[in-house]
């Protein structure tokens, strides 16, 4: 069997912790890249450490230029400007364009086929942005994967249940206009309305919104990280094992859910192909007019690198 070919565009806190997870399942040779001179291949050496104790194999090797992701089945990019304290997603929008924009043009020529994930924020701007350039690219986004793991952990906490007895799932975008479905939750099986009291489930609503403004108020300078990269791995594991596991991830519309020429966060069933499809999901009024909300921000602040729009959205 081929061995997958990972790479990693950004050894940061992200990235470094992502390989280090791929490579511990054993997903794939790891190639890892960044602009800081010796960050990459100092974090490839200590994960080839740690892989002893797990009798693994698996290659990890740092890259000396982005050229290097030639033959890549998957490239993740976690390159660009962190959040910190005070900042909204979007306001990296402009900074980040550039770097995710000059690491795409190294994709399209070198393996044009891979499947492309975006985790750098603000993940569905670029994605749209990079589509609109490349339109052949195969380029999705973490969307709303790490929200919806936290969406579960707040329900599970409120109801005092393990985490793996609770289904929950957020859309729309990883930003501030993000959609948690309440009403599609389940805990131990049933509607999370039987369980949970109406102020709870604002309560875990709320929380999952501020919850990465709530991580970098205490980090200051970084976002978090540990979470982000389970999540990439997650992902990373269902299209490399084909099982076909659903995700929130941010795909470029082509008419899902009445949407086009946006991007948005959508139920994804992933597997060895990629997106394999995305998931109809019976919407109410409300939740339909919350997506649409996150579909026009998205598009707003992608606009601003086509000069459409005169600058980053109001604060």
């Amino acid at each position: 069997m081929t061995i997958p070919k990972i790479s990693i565009l950004g050894a940061g806190n992200v990235g470094g912790a992502a390989a280090a997870a791929i490579a511990t399942r054993g997903l794939g040779d790891v190639y890892l890249y960044d602009v800081v001179p010796g960050l990459a291949a100092g974090k490839a050496m200590d994960i080839r450490h740690a892989l002893t104790l797990f009798d693994s194999d698996v290659r990890v090797a740092a890259c000396a230029s982005a050229d290097e992701v030639d033959g890549s089945d998957i490239v993740v990019i976690t390159a660009g400007r962190p959040r910190r304290a005070g900042m909204k997603r979007r306001d990296l929008f402009r900074d980040n364009l550039a770097v995710v924009r000059g690491l795409a043009e190294h994709i399209a020529r070198s393996c044009p086929r891979a499947q492309v994930l975006v985790v750098t924020n603000p993940a569905e701007p670029l994605v749209l942005a990079l589509r609109r350039r490349w339109p052949a690219l195969n380029v999705a986004s973490l969307g709303c994967t790490l929200d919806a793991v936290r969406f579960r952990r707040f329900l599970a906490d409120a109801a005092g249940e393990p985490v793996s007895r609770v289904d929950g799932l957020v859309i729309g975008s990883h930003d501030d206009h993000m959609v948690p479905l309440a009403g599609h939750a389940a805990i131990l099986g049933r509607p999370v309305s039987q369980v949970l009291s109406p102020p709870q489930i604002a309560d875990a609503v709320s929380r999952t919104r501020q919850a990465g403004a709530a991580i970098v108020a205490k980090l200051k300078t970084r976002g978090s990280w540990y979470a982000a990269s389970h999540c990439i791995t997650a992902i990373v594991k269902a299209i490399v094992a084909d099982t076909r596991t659903v995700l929130p991830l941010g795909v470029p519309c082509t008419g899902q859910y009445g949407h086009r020429s946006t991007c948005l966060a959508l139920p994804c069933e992933l597997g060895a192909n990629g997106i394999e499809r995305v998931l109809d999901l019976a919407l109410d009024d409300d939740e339909r007019e919350a997506l649409a909300v996150c579909a026009t921000e998205v598009r707003r602040v992608a606009d601003a690198s086509d000069g459409n729009a005169p600058g980053p959205p109001p604060q």
